[in-house]
């Protein structure tokens, strides 16, 4: 995962992203996800006393989807809360779409 992050940002400086073969639009977001679920499991896997999950809490109202969300914060949050609530020894690895396990 580390050597795909670097090759992204030389690319993104040489500005050659779209010549190298990266996604023309959403590129750094797209892989920032692949990211995060991939150092999700490497985590979960090197500390399995501990859960590790990541989760997407949904298309909520923010300033990043320019206010288009169809979620309130509040109920953005309310996956992430309850996930951060689960108790020792609940599921590790995983990603969750809202409060339901999808896969990667």
């Amino acid at each position: 995962m580390d050597e795909v992050l670097k090759k992204f940002l030389e690319d993104y400086k040489e500005g050659s992203l779209e010549s190298k073969g990266w996604p023309k639009t959403g590129g750094a977001y797209v892989l920032s996800k692949a990211a995060m679920n991939a150092y999700t499991r490497i985590l979960a896997k090197k500390f399995p006393t501990l859960t590790i999950n990541s989760v997407c809490p949904g298309y909520v109202i923010t300033d990043i989807t320019a206010n288009t969300g169809l979620l309130t914060a509040e109920e953005g949050a309310a996956s992430v809360v309850k996930l951060a609530l689960l108790p020792n020894g609940s599921p590790s690895g995983r990603f969750y779409n809202r409060t339901e396990v999808s896969s990667f």
